[in-house]
């Protein structure tokens, strides 16, 4: 094996704290120990208009709940990096969730994104769209969509348990 090119020795992993985020950090995570590859989180903030903030006040509380998220982000993965024996380093982007993961990918040489299968639930999930297929569909690079495993699917559709929103 010496002096061959790993599979992938770049993986980077969608995370935004959902199920599928969850399953997506494991999946990543393990992925990247087994193989001996670099590990990268990205979690990308998508841009709030403007019109639903006063000026001044609301887009400084709004930071702070960005702020707060990625630091709850951060714990997630260094939580996980411990429980796989795998280091990964955390970015945060801003703008189209898509859009953001197949650029920051492209530009630092990712050879496969991990993401997870529908983290969001309900109308808001349907009225974003699904971030895994317009992944699948633009990245120069390998993709895997880690699901969850149907029981705890079917637990999370149940409960109708959707992600911490940053907009309260």
């Amino acid at each position: 094996m010496k002096g061959e090119k790993l599979m992938y020795n770049k993986i980077l992993v969608a995370y935004d704290r959902s199920e599928g985020g969850r399953a997506a950090l494991d999946e990543g995570l393990c992925l990247a120990k087994s193989l001996g590859s670099e590990c990268g989180v990205i979690w990308v903030v998508p841009p709030v208009p403007y019109f639903f903030f006063d000026i001044g006040r609301e887009i400084e509380m709004q930071q702070q709940r960005e702020e707060a998220f990625l630091a709850e982000v951060g714990k997630d993965v260094e939580s996980a990096s411990r429980r796989w024996g795998c280091p990964a380093i955390v970015v945060r982007k801003t703008g189209s969730p898509p859009f953001e993961i197949v650029r920051f990918a492209e530009e630092k040489g990712f050879e496969l994104i991990v993401l997870g299968h529908s983290g969001h639930f309900g109308a808001w999930g349907r009225a974003l769209g699904s971030v895994a297929a317009r992944v699948s569909e633009e990245a120069s690079c390998a993709v895997l969509i880690a699901r969850l495993p149907k029981s705890r699917r079917d637990e999370a559709d149940a409960s109708h348990k959707s992600e911490p929103t940053l907009a309260k």
